[in-house]
């Protein structure tokens, strides 16, 4: 297996080279450039200092290489996007996590007429390291979702959609479970004005878990979308959450958000801001208040350079299950810089650090990444 793993490896650095270097190498268009293909490979070498997010966990060398063939369509009544996709890992030390971990989307989109929308499938193969339980997992994920909009009068407008989604965990450890959530939500969005929209809006989520245990979460939620404040645009979203809980008999009520602005302080400098809040379940099937703030830095140095940072923290509370009571707390930080030698070729250095602390002792530790990554698409 092992060597059978570096053959694949190696194939896919030799295309990445040949990528690099060949002329002959071109973006595929036909049907009068309404159909295109495009070719993307890359190849990552990282060192990690804590391969499994928990206390004592050991470090290594990963080196991922991915590659992929991406699909446009923009003819017709709907328009198509697709692509197929090939990640491998392989670990210097601990090569029982090497992966070979493939994934498919498709987006199917409608973006004319007075009812407008997207359809998306996805499926994947995913080896990660779960900062919430502690472990390494492997898994298959499916996704499916339908996204639509409608405009009702003038200044008032509709938009949803209708999600699916199940976890499955390969040869997972004693009390991993798999999981299957489907959902639906609703928006009444009002033109403020010509730059911003109000909005307000309810969802239903529903987590079927395969420990046996089912959860229903409703929320309601109001904000604004577009320029929030000069020079500032994005979305932010707020409001109240309730989640029932047929093992437990229990009701978990909370404040819920989800907002993503931007601020583009000058032609060079962009800031981002993320904020999240909402209840979820675990793999190990337990239910947790999660909160996370991020903000990030990017600055242009030249056409070709730029650097990043940026840094975060959040709260992971545990309100039932068997690690019930237990509270984790984390910071992060990153930095790097890219390089974008034109259309074809990109190169970043990145450091990360991961620092949690935990009233259970499984929780506290710390983790730090410096990663190199090679890039092109065709």
């Amino acid at each position: 297996m092992g060597q059978r793993f570096f053959c694949k490896r190696l194939a896919v650095l030799m295309a990445l080279s040949g990528l690099m270097t060949a002329k002959g190498w071109a973006l595929v268009k036909f049907n009068e450039g309404r159909d295109q293909i495009f070719i993307n490979a890359s190849v990552a070498i990282a060192h990690d200092s804590n391969i499994s997010s928990s206390q004592g966990g050991g470090g290594d060398f990963l080196t991922t290489s991915s590659f992929s063939i991406e699909y446009a369509r923009r003819a017709g009544y709907i328009g198509v996007n697709a692509s197929i996709a090939w990640n491998l890992g392989q670990f210097g030390s601990n090569t029982a996590q090497n992966f070979s971990n493939p994934s498919m989307n498709l987006e199917l989109v409608k973006s004319s007429g007075r009812t407008t929308g997207s359809f998306t499938l996805s499926a994947a193969r995913e080896s990660r390291a779960d900062t919430v339980i502690n472990a390494r997992t492997d898994s298959l994920t499916y996704d499916a979702g339908l996204n639509w909009k409608y405009p009702v009068i003038d200044r008032y407008s509709l938009s949803g959609n209708f999600n699916y989604g199940m976890t499955s965990y390969q040869n997972a450890t004693p009390g991993i479970y798999n999981l299957t959530n489907y959902g639906a939500s609703v928006d009444l969005f009002y033109v403020y004005t010509s730059e911003r929209d109000l909005f307000t809006g309810y969802a239903i989520h529903f987590s079927d878990s395969a420990a046996g245990t089912q959860t229903i979460d409703h929320s309601l939620t109001a904000g604004i979308s577009g320029r929030i404040l000069p020079k500032i645009n994005g979305t932010v979203r707020a409001g109240y959450e309730i989640r029932q809980d047929s093992a437990s008999k229990q009701a978990y009520d909370s404040w819920t958000a989800s907002s993503a602005v931007t601020w583009n302080m000058n032609k060079k400098a962009t800031f981002t801001g993320t904020l999240s809040k909402a209840f979820s379940t675990t793999a190990t099937n337990a239910t947790i208040d999660s909160l996370s703030a991020n903000l990030d830095l990017q600055y242009s140095l030249t056409g070709r350079w730029s650097v990043f940072t940026g840094i975060g923290g959040g709260e992971n509370d545990f309100l039932n299950g068997p690690f019930s009571g237990r509270i984790d707390y984390y910071f992060t930080w990153d930095a790097g810089v890219n390089y974008n030698l034109n259309d074809h070729f990109k190169a970043s250095l990145t450091y990360s650090y991961y620092q949690s602390w935990s009233n259970r002792a499984s929780g506290n530790y710390s983790r730090d990444t410096i990663t190199l990554n090679l890039s092109t698409r065709w």
